[in-house]
This record gives C-alpha cells, sequence and structure tokens, in this order.
C-alpha cells in the first residue's frame, strides 16, 4: 500500500477499534497455529480502558489513511517495562507495523526510566520470535500460568485493602507498581492489598482475558513464604464474595519458590509462553523473594 502510516497514542475514541482489530489478529493467529475457529472474543472490554489508565504514554495505535489497523499496550512498573497485546489487523501484516509499534514502546518506555523491557509471545511462532530479536529482545525465559478454583477463606487481619504501596525495590532497583494500583482503582478493575512490605493486584472485573467467573492476579510480591500466603489467603477472601469461581495468575519460570507455593495452595500449572527481555539484570526473577507478574 502507498498508504502512510502513522503511530501515535491511543485515543479513548479508538477503544472500539482496538478492541476489534486486537481479537481479529489474537483470532486469526490462534486459527493459523492450531487449526481451531474461535468466534468469541479473547480479551475483556475493560482492557483498553484499564491500560490506558496504568500507562496512558505506553499505548499506541496505528493508522493507514487514519484507520486504526494496528495497537499496542504496555505497562511501565518504574524501571521494568512489559507490552502486549501487540496486534496488527490481519490484513495490514507485512508492512512493518508491529515493528513500528514496538520501536515506539522502547522509546517512550526508555524515555521514561525503564531499564529492563520485555514481553510474552507464542513459543510455537518464528515469525514472533524473530521480530523482536530484530528489536534486541532475547527468547531465555518462560511465564506460565498458575489456576485453581476460588478457594473460601476469612481475610487476614493483617492485611490492608486498597492501603499505600511498600517500597517493592526489592523486586528490581526502581519497581514501583503505582500505575497498576492507581489504575486498579480508578477502574473499578478491583483491588490492592498490602501485608507489610507485600503486595498484589487482584482484579474482580477481568482487565485481560474474556472470562467473567476469573479472579485474575496480575501481581503479588512478597519477601516471604509467610507474607505470601497472607496475600493468597486474602485474594481467596475477596473473589468468592465477587462471585468468583477461579483465580489466575502468571509466574516467571525462574521464580521457582512462587510455583511451589502456589502448587501447596492447590494452583496447577497451564500454558506457558516464551517471555522476551532487553536490558539490564534480566534473570532478577530468579530472586529469593515470592513474585508473580503478568507479562500479557
Amino acid at each position: 500500500t502507498d498508504a502512510e502510516l502513522e503511530i501515535r497514542p491511543m485515543h479513548e475514541a479508538d477503544f472500539g477499534a482496538v478492541r476489534d482489530v486486537t481479537n481479529m489478529a489474537f483470532i486469526a493467529q490462534v486459527e493459523t497455529m492450531s487449526g481451531q475457529k474461535r468466534t468469541e472474543p479473547f480479551f475483556a472490554d475493560l482492557m483498553a480502558p484499564y491500560r490506558m489508565a496504568a500507562d496512558p504514554e505506553g499505548c499506541h495505535v496505528a493508522l493507514l489513511d487514519g484507520k486504526v489497523v494496528g495497537a499496542n499496550f504496555s505497562i511501565l512498573r518504574g524501571t521494568i517495562g512489559f507490552f502486549g497485546p501487540l496486534a496488527v489487523r490481519p490484513d495490514a501484516q507485512g508492512g512493518g507495523i508491529a515493528q513500528a509499534l514496538v520501536g515506539e514502546f522502547i522509546r517512550s518506555a526508555e524515555e521514561r526510566g525503564g531499564r529492563l523491557l520485555g514481553l510474552e509471545t507464542f513459543a510455537n511462532s518464528p515469525m514472533h520470535i524473530h521480530l523482536y530479536q530484530k528489536l534486541g529482545f532475547r527468547p531465555s525465559w518462560v511465564g506460565i500460568s498458575y489456576r485453581r478454583e476460588a478457594w473460601q477463606a476469612d481475610l487476614p487481619p493483617d492485611v490492608e485493602i486498597d492501603g499505600a504501596l511498600p517500597d517493592l525495590g526489592y523486586v528490581y532497583p526502581g519497581f514501583d507498581a503505582t500505575r497498576d494500583a492507581l489504575a486498579t482503582r480508578a477502574t473499578g478493575a478491583g483491588i490492592t492489598i498490602t501485608c507489610g512490605d507485600g503486595f498484589a493486584v487482584c482484579h474482580l472485573k477481568n482487565t485481560l482475558w474474556a472470562d467473567p467467573k476469573l479472579a485474575y492476579v496480575p501481581l503479588i510480591v512478597a519477601r516471604d513464604r509467610k507474607t505470601f500466603d497472607t496475600l493468597v489467603q486474602a485474594i481467596d477472601a475477596v473473589a468468592g464474595p465477587a462471585g468468583k469461581t477461579s483465580v489466575a495468575t502468571q509466574v516467571p519460570g525462574s521464580a521457582w519458590p512462587t510455583q511451589e507455593a502456589l502448587l501447596e495452595h492447590g494452583f496447577r500449572p497451564g500454558g506457558a509462553s516464551l517471555r522476551m527481555k532487553r536490558g539490564e539484570q534480566p534473570n532478577y526473577d530468579s530472586g529469593s523473594f515470592y513474585y508473580c507478574d503478568d507479562w500479557h
């Protein structure tokens, strides 16, 4: 096409087009990879409003002839930033749109202090892996989903709901989940839970997958096992009354103590995604702390 490509910040008026393009691209990709046809949407309607609230400077759209043909979301947690879902309308793929969107994410994140950047992608898609390798991301890690039925539990006495955020610099120098917390509250997506210097985000209105019965936990951080256990109990205590029947989170593959703890809490591993990184201290998540994080 001779149409000029424009990459610009996402606006609220783009949400409808972004939702359509993102679902269309992922439905087509999964059908190509698995042969399975899907008609229902992949992503929750609240995804775009939540991501925009969390990181307005990190959400971008691609336009051809003034029409949205691609979109990318990102979140910057202080010095760590990740992007996705990244989508390009199937009939517009192959023209460098995805590369331009990722390039804009890198520029924006690094300009705002990002020191380690990453993503999760399909482990069996050479096209995606090659694209991100060209942009400096290394494919050396995984993210694993963990899920189980929601358990009945009482809210522990030593937690604070929607309270102040502790200093989470023990995860990574400059790590800061303030944007996640503010966006969770501003959009009514769910709650945050503080226990000492541990912290969790629990979404009771889904901000990623279109599953109304799922409590999704994009972040749990704890220095020790006791704090981690308390945070998991608190998540159960709020998920049941909110009508959620299952709880899911995402764990770095190298965070083995966290995975052992989740298994003991009845969680079971699901699918694994390839996690790719560029920047400083890429192996930070193999530390001794307990850590679930969503890089979708």
